[in-house]
């Protein structure tokens, strides 16, 4: 492999144009290509950055060391397990797959052939989330988890429920945060008229084996933008906003009253808070993700989120789905291997 590597976009929607924008952007990176079931989506993705299209899956795998995979869910499994097979590195858009079947395929298929398979799980590439994992590391015990992400309604997403398009990101965030096993799963869901099927408003609640607990909401009929995560530890309290990529941490402790006499020793405290603003540079999750990606295809890191670890948080959102009676199944478009 030369030091410049050879990279493709199989998908060209917003978000596989998105991917091919951060590409031309990076360095030893040579963005060789798009491929689109739909050619004239690549024909238009390639004319906007100067690059080839590709007619086949085949032609892909013969000029390229690693691969975006940013088509529908349900060709995951089938366009990556094609790629990892044939050596070729991948970097695979959430969800990983659409069942546990396809999932294992596609890890197995990374581990046989000793090539990367990093899943696009973005929001583990916000220096907040960053951040945030670092303050958790020390010694202070994790109690609760309280995380929100809603959003008004949306085009962008018609195939899955609110579980799979958004609470995911959270889900699997904090399940990094947590480093314990999910052994309870209890949900419920709005039901309105227009909207009977919930599947748009839904709140879990976990609980971990080492005992904490995580309430999580994510909303697609909710008349805001709100992407947020509180941590309440035995130390303290943190609250974290994605969007704006910022963190407080607040801190309570007991302090003696001054020349206060004649009174009882228990109340002989009072209570002093602080709130730490904590300074986060700012950064293109994206953008970060993406060098991570290039990073490890060259040897230099390990997967910051392996098919292990996207497998995982889809267990649980299986769980939230099988707790509301919602359907696992996504929604196939035309083809299989249609392109978002």
């Amino acid at each position: 492999m030369s030091n410049l590597i050879k990279v493709a976009v199989i998908g060209a929607g917003m978000m596989g144009k998105n991917h091919l924008k951060t590409y031309k952007t990076l360095p030893g990176v040579e963005l060789v290509g798009v491929y689109d079931v739909c050619r004239e989506n690549a024909q238009k993705a390639a004319e906007m950055f100067g690059i080839k299209v590709f007619n086949s899956l085949q032609d892909v795998a013969k000029a390229v060391d690693a691969v975006s995979v940013v088509t529908t869910s349900v060709a995951h499994c089938e366009v990556g397990e094609f790629f990892l097979n044939q050596g070729i590195h991948c970097m695979m858009e959430k969800p990983l797959a659409t069942t546990e079947e396809e999932c294992q395929r596609l890890i197995n298929a990374a581990k046989i052939h000793n090539v990367t398979l990093l899943v696009g799980h973005i929001e583990r590439f916000n220096p907040a989330v960053e951040q945030m994992g670092k303050i958790l590391s020390d010694t202070s015990k994790i109690r609760s988890l309280t995380a929100q992400r809603m959003s008004a309604a949306s085009g962008r997403i018609t195939d899955v429920d609110v579980a799979m398009d958004l609470m995911i990101h959270d889900v699997e965030v904090i399940q990094s945060l947590v480093k314990s096993s999910v052994v309870n799963v209890q949900a419920a869901a709005v039901r309105t008229p227009g909207n009977e099927s919930g599947k748009d408003y839904i709140t879990a609640l976990l609980q971990f084996e080492n005992g904490a607990t995580a309430n999580i909401t994510a909303s697609r009929i909710t008349q805001a933008r709100v992407r947020t995560l509180t941590v309440t530890t035995d130390t303290n309290y943190i609250d974290m906003d994605f969007i704006n990529q910022s963190i407080n941490v607040h801190s309570q402790g007991r302090m003696p009253y001054v020349n206060q006499e004649n009174i009882p020793e228990w109340m002989n405290y009072g209570l002093k808070g602080s709130v730490e603003q904590l300074f986060i540079p700012t950064n293109q999750p994206l953008q970060a993700e993406l060098s991570h990606f290039i990073s490890c295809v060259k040897g230099e890191a390990t997967p910051r989120i392996s098919g292990e670890d996207a497998l995982n948080a889809l267990r649980v959102i299986w769980q939230i789905q099988d707790a509301l009676g919602l359907s696992r199944r996504i929604e196939a478009p035309v083809s299989l291997d249609k392109v978002a």
